[in-house]
């Protein structure tokens, strides 16, 4: 699935991105409120920070015995109900871990940096456990890929900057997307950047896009 795309130099693109996005932001930027509920600018980057955490936590224990998931059903693991809570709780937590923003980016730059030095190190067959499903690396890779891709979007929304999406990341986060949505939303006139931000929810689905998508717009969001 993920031939022709290089996702551990695609992922610290990513994160490399993030960092240059925030670095520089005063506290009083850190503490803007951001398009997702109950976070601000420096709480989506503790949960940012958590996303990466995990891929090094990850890697570091032992192999599950086999694979229960892959990058598409990874996403359909959460509680739609519970689970958005206690994401957001975690990442309030996180970023009450820091001093202040100048600690969090700079754990973020080395933790990001461990994560993938220790993906290079391992081959994409071997599986992982995560927070719950258990995946090949190279899958569990991708879901990082579409996290820190959508939420660089946030980032920039709050920050009043253009949203992008590097090439290599449109192409992971896609193929996800299109995996969940279950066929490739034909006739909607959509950026990947558009496309995105209308599977996660952060812009609703206008009346002519749902007339267009039929009974596929009843999918979304794809990912909450």
């Amino acid at each position: 699935m993920w031939e022709r795309v290089d996702l551990r130099a695609t992922l610290a693109a990513e994160c490399a991105a993030i960092g240059s996005d925030a670095s520089g932001l005063d506290e009083a930027r850190l503490d803007l409120p951001t398009r997702l509920p109950r976070w601000s600018v420096r709480e989506l980057l503790g949960h940012i920070w958590r996303d990466m955490d995990r891929l090094r936590w990850s890697i570091a224990r032992p192999a599950p015995e086999r694979a229960d998931a892959d990058a598409i059903s990874y996403w359909r693991s959460y509680d739609p109900v519970e689970g958005p809570k206690a994401t957001a709780d975690r990442a309030i937590e996180a970023a009450k871990g820091f001093v202040d923003g100048a600690e969090l980016l700079a754990s973020f730059d080395a933790n990001w940096r461990e994560g993938i030095e220790a993906a290079s190190a391992v081959p994409d067959d071997r599986l992982v456990e995560t927070w719950g499903p258990a995946m090949r690396l190279d899958d569990f890779l991708a879901t990082r890929v579409l996290e820190l891709a959508v939420h660089r979007l946030d980032l920039a929304d709050a920050l009043g900057r253009p949203g992008e999406l590097d090439h290599d990341a449109a192409i992971v986060t896609g193929r996800i997307l299109v995996g969940l949505l279950g066929a490739a939303p034909h006739g909607v006139e959509w950026t990947p950047v558009a496309f995105a931000e209308k599977a996660t929810g952060r812009h609703p689905l206008t009346l002519d896009e749902i007339e267009t998508l039929g009974l596929l717009a009843d999918r979304f969001p794809l990912i909450r």
